[in-house]
């Protein structure tokens, strides 16, 4: 007799734990960190899962095209990507660098300021090697913390405001990468 009544009871904790898990995802941070290993991973189809659903399938779009494969353009363009450093900013200073129009139409939208280790096929103005530094913007999409944005943003700009990490690489990237400006096509 207890037997069957142990039983009910663990299934009502798992139905009920679920039902009420249902809407709860993955933490923003989380989500960060999973998309950067699949970046890492190069698994483009799964990195895609964790944009709103507005950039998914540009993103499989993108990464499917040919040409986009055989020239290494943009996230193709990653050989190795490890997250090393990432916080939260205010959302109030964050969106001084957002396109506010766009960015309100999602729910609860949060700044992150990550630093990310890549290692690329060809350095650029959007990718170097080493330390690159930019914001992730995570939104509520159906319940689950989905990356609406992953904007460049001036990086000296939030060191001087107190945001930064105070790593050399982080104060010398917007130098490194502005060298990559007038050897690529804008």
């Amino acid at each position: 007799m207890n037997k069957p009544i142990i039983v009910l009871t663990i299934l009502f904790c798992c139905i009920f734990s679920n039902s009420v898990s249902g809407d709860v995802t993955a933490s923003p941070e989380k989500v960060i960190q999973n998309y950067i290993v699949d970046l890492n991973n190069h698994q483009w189809k799964n990195a895609s899962y964790w944009w709103v659903e507005e950039h998914k399938n540009e993103l499989l779009d993108f990464v499917d095209d040919k040409e986009n494969q055989k020239y290494k353009h943009g996230l193709l363009n990653i050989e190795e990507a490890k997250l090393v450093r990432w916080k939260e900013l205010p959302y109030e200073y964050g969106k001084q660098f957002l396109p506010s129009r766009y960015i309100e139409k999602f729910t609860n939208p949060r700044v992150y300021y990550v630093g990310v280790n890549l290692k690329v096929h060809n350095q650029n103005k959007f990718f170097i090697d080493g330390g690159n530094y930019f914001f992730i913007v995570m939104v509520l999409e159906d319940g689950e913390w989905k990356i609406a944005l992953t904007p460049h943003v001036p990086v000296m700009s939030i060191i001087r405001d107190g945001y930064g990490f105070g790593t050399e690489d982080e104060k010398t990237y917007e130098e490194r990468r502005l060298k990559f400006y007038k050897t690529t096509i804008d």
